[in-house]
């Protein structure tokens, strides 16, 4: 193996398999990146304590705070399919989509932690005249090859699902 690289150094050539695993450097990890979300929640009565935020990360759900002024921060990780859903008494439900893949790609494949902003205004049920959003009220993402914030923001609605029959 000596001898090779002997040979080959010269030459400008560098054989990678004469070197051990463990004199490669490490391979990128898009996995160790992160995306920390920062939002802020608006509803009309400034009441968060009934406020839901469900977070579902490639399927796994769970809840996440949010502050009496309405800030939430969550931290994501990257290459994750994410879905944010806001619930509140009295208010349409809303969720966003958060697509982490490509966050490292173009000039900023050497950042570990993205930070996005957000912002949600939920909207009173007796206002929206018997409609919900017809699925996500919002998208982010990171486009492929630049690695540059996404958005798109939809206000689609369909009639609401009746919630249940009421017998007098």
């Amino acid at each position: 193996m000596e001898q090779l690289r002997t040979l080959l150094a010269p030459l400008g050539i560098i054989a990678l398999l004469a070197n051990p695993a463990h004199a490669l450097p490490p391979p990128t990890n898009a996995a160790a990146a992160t995306v920390q979300l920062t939002g802020w929640l608006h509803v009309d009565d400034l009441e968060m304590r009934d406020v839901t935020l469900v977070v579902a990360v490639n399927g796994a759900r769970s809840t996440a705070h949010i502050s009496n002024s309405g800030r939430f921060d969550i931290d994501l990780p990257a290459e994750s399919a994410v879905l944010l859903r806001f619930e509140k008494p009295g208010h349409v439900p809303k969720e966003v989509t958060v697509d982490t893949r490509n966050v490292q790609d173009g000039d900023f494949s050497k950042q570990h932690r993205r930070h996005v902003k957000l912002a949600v205004i939920m909207e009173q049920e007796r206002f929206m005249g018997g409609l919900a959003f017809a699925g996500p009220v919002g998208s982010i993402g990171f486009e492929p090859g630049g690695g540059c914030v996404a958005v798109e923001h939809t206000r689609r609605t369909e009639p609401a699902k009746r919630r249940e029959i009421l017998e007098f």
